[in-house]
């Protein structure tokens, strides 16, 4: 099931990579744009209590014009652009969440909490802004948003650096480092007990906002000129805060994305 934390992040950070190594390799500051379809996977370690690590194959879809974009779950308006500076107004579908079936019922047991005293963590709508900025050594962005869909209705910042490393024409590496921060209501309802969970008799925690950094390493080969194989694999470091959760039973998440694409 498509429920890692990361899962989001893992599909819009290859398309937005891959995109801006596009404009970067090609010398343009317009988006490419045109039709891209493929197929690839996605793969994740779970970091609460009993989930295992799984491995889903997905459709890749992306979609650019100049003032319009849409990178699997990501989609975006362009509401400003110079040679240093795009400004976009975004959406996405964050796929983290919880299912309380997955959940060990021995792990649980050993922390004195019952499946029938849980609830499930719903996928959030998110909507907002993204600011880029590119420099001669890298591009620096910035994400802010918000739920809208009602899951946990908390905001969350996004920050990454991304550096483009050409091999040759055919080879590109792409180096990532970033942090998020998620608002009190946000960390709470994922990695926290929620008040009428508290109420069926589970300890109460709550981590309130907490900083995740992570890093991960893109890469692509153009097979031709329209075929192309990429991939990410990503490292997030779960913060002492979220490790104490009584729902967490990781120290950090790793994420991996491959896909094979058409540019139309």
């Amino acid at each position: 099931m498509l429920k890692k934390l990361g899962f989001t992040i893992i599909l819009c950070i290859p398309m937005a990579t891959f995109a801006a190594e596009d404009r970067q390799q090609k010398g343009q500051i317009s988006k490419p744009q045109g039709l891209s379809l493929g197929i690839g996977a996605v793969g994740s370690n779970g970091i609460y209590v009993g989930e295992k690590t799984e491995i889903t194959p997905i459709p890749v879809i992306s979609y650019e014009t100049e003032d319009f974009f849409i990178r699997g779950l990501y989609a975006g308006v362009e509401l400003y652009k110079d040679k240093l500076l795009t400004v976009n107004a975004i959406a996405n579908i964050n796929m983290m969440n919880l299912d309380v079936d997955d959940l060990s019922t021995e792990k649980l047991a050993a922390k004195n909490i019952s499946k029938s005293q849980l609830e499930d963590r719903d996928r959030s709508v998110d909507l907002g802004l993204e600011s880029i900025v590119r420099l001669p050594y890298g591009l620096f962005s910035l994400q802010a948003v918000n739920d809208v869909g009602g899951a946990s209705e908390g905001a969350e910042l996004r920050f990454n650096y991304q550096y483009f490393w050409r091999i040759n024409p055919k080879v590109t590496l792409m180096p990532n480092a970033g942090v998020d921060w998620l608002s009190d209501k946000r960390a709470n309802y994922y990695y926290g007990i929620l008040d009428s969970e508290v109420a069926r008799g589970v300890a109460a925690y709550k981590p309130n906002h907490v900083f995740i950094p992570h890093v991960s390493l893109g890469a692509s080969y153009a097979l031709t000129d329209k075929v192309k194989l990429s991939g990410v694999a990503m490292q997030k470091f779960l913060p002492s805060k979220v490790q104490d959760g009584p729902l967490v039973d990781k120290s950090g998440l790793t994420n991996f994305y491959m896909a094979l694409t058409y540019k139309f």
